[in-house]
């Protein structure tokens, strides 16, 4: 959920970034350290989500047959990506265009019929690749790749989960970045990000080993990390190849491989994969211990993230117009936001039938745990709150539909 907040930040940040433009006078050196903080999160932030989905994953998938998660995949990722693209981000006013883009792999930023849910698009189709990989290694627990990955996290001073995913991803973004530039989770991304839900995957496969790892690395990647960011950060100013993080330069008339364009890659795949063992090593210190609240942040991720972007772009215009200045209106929109998306997840938790479509797991028996639910025995009461619930859950649509049309006009 850390994460995700984070993430709600990032969207408000960068999505108001053109406030920047003339103005904010004597804050040239903030405006610096902000783009160099969006810059680096936007190497690692969604690399580190893709792990702790295939760390999910893996625990999912120990209770489950095949069957039984493909399933459970179909439902909690399907349904809310259906709601999405039809409903909130209003497919059903064209929907044979919007289903024909559903099915057409790697649309292009402009055309995702799913919006920013490209997220759990791309997870659906991860968790539809690999489960004959994941039945596998469950069935086949002293397999040569369960016992390959107990190897690399075995390995002296954690050299083997510092170096080996580091330059697997390096490989992936060799053969496969000078070609399309990556946008979203689409061309080289794909497979980037692919590798990520797999890594978070099989590193629960030897559980034991991993947290012990985490343990011994936590100072060398602690140190290393900050390093690899001025580095990857100089790369990305050096050289004549442009788009150099992003890809595609191939396009600009450039050669695919150059020993420039390796090293940069190399840079940029060592610097990102140690951030995500940076967050992994210290949320095991910190947060790896039982938790009301942290059990219901992690049930709110999904809603949050679900209805975030419908929430952010009105905030941002309004505050703009009051004359707050970058900075201020930053901090209270995300503030506005944050607050925002909780009071939805509140609202769709307590509505039995709007659950799935914002992928909360559970049905009746969860709900009838909440307040006001356990307030009464009285069934008849309980329908009416139910009934009560439900019309918020409407209410909650219409409110996202009123912030994005709302946006777009005063921005028009």
């Amino acid at each position: 959920m850390i994460l995700f907040a984070l993430l709600i930040w990032f969207h408000y940040t960068v999505f108001s970034l053109w406030q920047l433009e003339g103005e904010e006078r004597g804050f040239e050196s903030f405006n610096v350290i902000l783009f160099f903080v969006i810059g680096v999160m936007h190497q690692w932030r969604l690399a580190a989500l893709f792990v702790i989905s295939g760390m999910g994953t893996a625990f999912a998938f120990r209770r489950r047959s095949w069957q039984t998660y493909l399933r459970e995949r179909g439902a909690r990722l399907g349904i809310p990506l259906l709601f999405g693209t039809y409903v909130l981000w209003f497919g059903i006013f064209d929907p044979i265009d919007k289903t024909r883009l559903l099915f057409t792999i790697f649309p292009g930023s402009e055309d995702m019929p799913y919006g920013h849910l490209w997220f759990i698009y791309n997870l659906l189709i991860y968790s539809i690749l690999l489960t004959p990989l994941f039945a596998h290694i469950r069935e086949n627990p002293d397999s040569r790749i369960v016992k390959a990955v107990r190897g690399v996290l075995e390995m002296p001073v954690g050299i083997g989960i510092m170096l080996i995913p580091a330059l697997v991803l390096s490989a992936n973004a060799i053969l496969f970045k000078p070609w399309g530039f990556g946008e979203v989770g689409m061309w080289w991304e794909f497979p980037h990000y692919l590798l990520y839900f797999l890594f978070g995957y099989l590193m629960i496969t030897a559980k034991e080993e991993y947290f012990s790892v985490l343990d011994r690395i936590r100072v060398p990647v602690t140190i290393l990390t900050p390093i690899l960011t001025v580095v990857w950060f100089l790369c990305g100013q050096a050289g004549d190849v442009p788009d150099i993080m992003e890809g595609g330069w191939v396009d600009k008339g450039h050669p695919a491989f150059s020993s420039w364009t390796v090293v940069a890659t190399l840079v940029q795949s060592f610097h990102s994969w140690f951030w995500c063992l940076f967050v992994f090593t210290w949320a095991s210190r910190l947060l790896n211990r039982p938790s009301r609240w942290l059990t219901y942040l992690n049930e709110a991720v999904y809603p949050t993230y679900i209805v975030h972007m419908h929430l952010t772009f009105l905030p941002i215009m309004i505050l703009y117009f009051i004359g707050t200045g970058y900075y201020l209106g930053m901090a209270l929109g995300t503030v506005l936001v944050m607050a925002g998306v909780m009071v939805c997840f509140e609202v769709v938790r307590r509505a039995r039938f709007a659950r799935p479509l914002f992928g909360i797991k559970g049905g009746r028996n969860e709900v009838v745990r909440l307040w006001p639910y356990n307030q009464t025995n009285d069934e008849n009461l309980r329908k009416v709150i139910s009934l009560a619930f439900h019309g918020l859950a409407f209410l909650v649509v219409l409110i996202m539909y009123v912030f994005l049309i709302s946006a777009e006009w005063i921005g028009g």
